[in-house]
């Protein structure tokens, strides 16, 4: 009776041991409707690349992406609002489109996802599109895939918030550094 006993320990205790962690309250941040990130960006297209910094304040409704050179020079400004997408660059004439993808796609030659980014940089998978996630051991995104795209969570901040990310995509690799991230 005592082997038996002891041998159902250890299956209960093997089988424990093999389980994922439950996903801790702190493992996923509050979704946040309204907020500002700064931090540093990385782009590589090809053969082409830039780097600098992105200053971000996302609303429900709005959006305003500026990003600038390393020596904080003014790169370009995308502004979403209810008539669509802008990107100014300095210049150059505004254009316009009805969405960031296309308008970059159009203007860059490649696609940003600023949409997916905005709910990526939050640790959540868009809503509306199927995705693929992985966790790790902490209950955290480790990857996420969606619409084509990988998006590798490379760094958390201590509120649960990812830090780092790396977005890559049919040769297209962009990496994101939060620097600072409030919600409003």
């Amino acid at each position: 009776m005592v082997r038996l006993t002891a041998v159902l320990l250890l299956a209960l205790t093997a089988g424990c041991a093999s389980m994922p962690p439950p996903l801790s309250p702190d493992a996923v941040p509050p979704l946040s409707v309204n907020w500002t990130l700064q931090g540093r960006i990385g782009v590589q297209a090809g053969e082409q690349s830039l780097s600098g910094q992105i200053h971000w304040q996302h609303g429900a409704e709005t959006d305003e992406v500026l990003l600038t050179s390393p020596l904080g020079q003014g790169v370009a400004r995308i502004v979403r609002d209810a008539d669509g997408v802008a990107l100014e660059v300095p210049n150059q004439p505004t254009r316009r489109a009805p969405d960031a993808e296309s308008l970059t796609r159009e203007a860059l030659g490649y696609t940003l996802p600023v949409a997916g980014l905005a709910w990526w940089m939050q640790a959540r998978p868009d809503p509306d599109s199927p995705f693929e996630a992985t966790r790790n051991a902490a209950g955290r995104l480790a990857q996420l895939k969606q619409n084509g795209w990988v998006i590798d969570y490379l760094q958390y901040a201590a509120d649960g918030r990812p830090r780092k990310l790396a977005v890559a995509r049919e040769g297209l690799q962009i990496r994101l550094v939060a620097d600072s991230w409030q919600a409003e």
